[in-house]
């Protein structure tokens, strides 16, 4: 046992569960040390947080404990407001140095860090803060942002921290780490260090040779896509250890592994730079980044159609499909995302901020700065970037061509035809009669009219788009935002308002 009195370094854990290439544990592991990670109450009843997420952050608890036990670090799980806890394991374990990764996260998470620095520089005691990904605090402009990204992600790896020589006696007030929540739905994804590194051998090894085809249909994208995503908002894999293995992965001679591992590796990069939004300008959160779209939809808000859009009743059996899977599983992939958004903020014109606080305590893999700025483009208040109206009809014709995901997750029209089951409200009603289907009791009619509602949204949009109250900020966002040219980053034109493809319904088609 380690001598009473001895002082001790403290490594403070939050969204980078794990022990691997962990630069602050490895750090604090050349002297005795601690680990720590606070269950906040701002965390638990925050409307972002959801059930998923505590299930998936009680197994990577359970799995990071069983790792530092390992090397001799014990991990003390406590709840409360950080600030106070830390207080609590400085006086009881004489911390001389605190180590942690940065975090960009929440605005109460920024609140948070600027009360504990404040606390600890009273205390005298060093916070040692390392980048966990390519996000530069305080960056004035991205024209050298993706030089900078390189050398933070390509990076060497760090080895896991040292093995103590002596176990540390820790108070016996932990927080029940099984509280946060039982886990009885197996389809959402197991967390851990353990599950993450399977899910990455997996998906190099197996999954992923034809990702670059099948990443866009829900078919094929739950076992194709790379399923990482929460692994990475978790912290339990980091960035510059998935771009290693996809380097090493690369050498395949294979067209289709090259290909998909090229296409996945651009994905990876966008991850960073969305984040950097969200580090920039925390005010994305609440608001839009270019406010001259402010009082565009916050006074049309219709709870009848959000209500039915939530509970994947919009009468649109792609949309409802999408909706029960999410909400089942925790995961959908990118492309039905986009759908999901571009449907609520378009054709039932509904406020991002709404769509945003409902879908992310489904989303396991949630991530502030990715969210927020998803939510903003795809419902179109940037003012920079290209307007993606999705039909519902034809995405579902071409990403689910047979309505084997449908017949899935929307069972009560499973008797429906190929054709028929992507828009039963363009079918004749004697045949659904004699498919067993009657629109308005089994089934909902469509909550709109999907070519009128088109419509209305195209016209709207780009009348707002082209108004002097947007452009005016254009320039200055690109200017603070926006990628730079680059293998990954096409440059963008703000003139581009391509891939409209809301009007190609099935019945316009014929």
């Amino acid at each position: 046992m380690l001598k009473k009195g001895c002082s001790l370094n403290l490594v403070w854990f939050k969204n980078d569960l794990r022990i691997f290439d962990h630069r602050p544990l490895w750090e604090a592991s050349h002297e005795p040390c601690i680990a720590l990670y606070i269950i906040e109450p701002l965390w638990l009843d925050d409307i972002h947080t959801g059930l998923f997420h505590k299930i998936f952050l009680r197994e990577c608890l359970l799995d990071l404990k069983s790792y530092l036990k390992q090397k001799n670090i014990p991990l003390l799980v406590l709840q409360g407001e950080a600030k106070d806890v830390l207080a609590q394991v400085i006086h009881n374990h004489n911390i001389k140095k605190v180590y942690s990764h940065q975090q960009t996260g929440l605005y109460w998470s920024f609140k948070r860090d600027l009360k504990v620095k404040a606390f600890l520089e009273d205390q005298e005691i060093p916070w040692i803060e390392y980048k966990q990904f390519a996000v530069v605090r305080k960056l004035k402009n991205r024209d050298t942002w993706n030089k900078r990204r390189d050398e933070i992600i390509a990076r060497e790896l760090y080895p896991e921290p040292k093995k103590q020589k002596r176990q540390i006696d820790l108070e016996k007030s932990f927080f029940d780490i099984e509280a946060l929540g039982e886990r009885k739905n197996e389809s959402i994804q197991f967390g851990g260090r353990k599950a993450a590194v399977k899910t990455l051998n997996s998906f190099l090894e197996r999954r992923g040779r034809f990702y670059y085809r099948d990443l866009s249909s829900p078919l094929t994208a739950a076992d194709s896509c790379s399923r990482l995503s929460p692994y990475i908002s978790f912290g339990c894999l980091s960035l510059s250890e998935i771009n290693q293995a996809i380097r090493k992965a690369g050498s395949l001679d294979d067209f289709h592994w090259k290909r998909s591992l090229k296409a996945f590796e651009s994905r990876i990069w966008w991850h960073c730079h969305f984040i950097q939004k969200l580090e920039s300008e925390p005010e994305i959160e609440f608001e839009n980044v270019n406010p001259g779209f402010n009082g565009m939809r916050e006074n049309d808000f219709n709870s009848e159609y959000f209500k039915a859009w939530s509970q994947g009743q919009t009468g649109f059996p792609m949309i409802d499909a999408c909706m029960r899977s999410l909400r089942e599983t925790g995961w959908i992939n990118f492309r039905m995302r986009a759908l999901l958004v571009s449907f609520a903020s378009y054709q039932l014109w509904l406020h991002w901020k709404p769509l945003s606080d409902f879908l992310a305590p489904y989303f396991l893999d949630f991530e502030p700065g990715i969210h927020f700025s998803q939510l903003q483009m795809q419902s179109g208040v940037t003012g920079i970037n290209t307007i993606r109206m999705y039909s519902p009809i034809k995405q579902s014709l071409d990403q689910d061509p047979k309505g084997e995901f449908i017949r899935r997750w929307v069972p009560e029209l499973s008797r429906l035809d190929d054709q028929s089951i992507h828009a039963p409200f363009d079918a004749p009603v004697m045949f659904l009669t004699m498919s067993g289907v009657e629109l308005g009791r089994d089934y909902p009619f469509p909550i709109v009219d999907p070519k009128k509602s088109y419509d209305e949204a195209k016209e709207k949009i780009y009348a707002w788009r082209k108004s002097p109250q947007v452009t005016q900020f254009a320039s200055g966002i690109i200017q603070k935002h926006a990628s730079r040219k680059n293998k990954f980053f096409p440059i963008q034109h703000r003139k581009s308002f391509g891939n409209l493809d809301c009007h190609n319904y099935p019945k316009d088609e014929e």
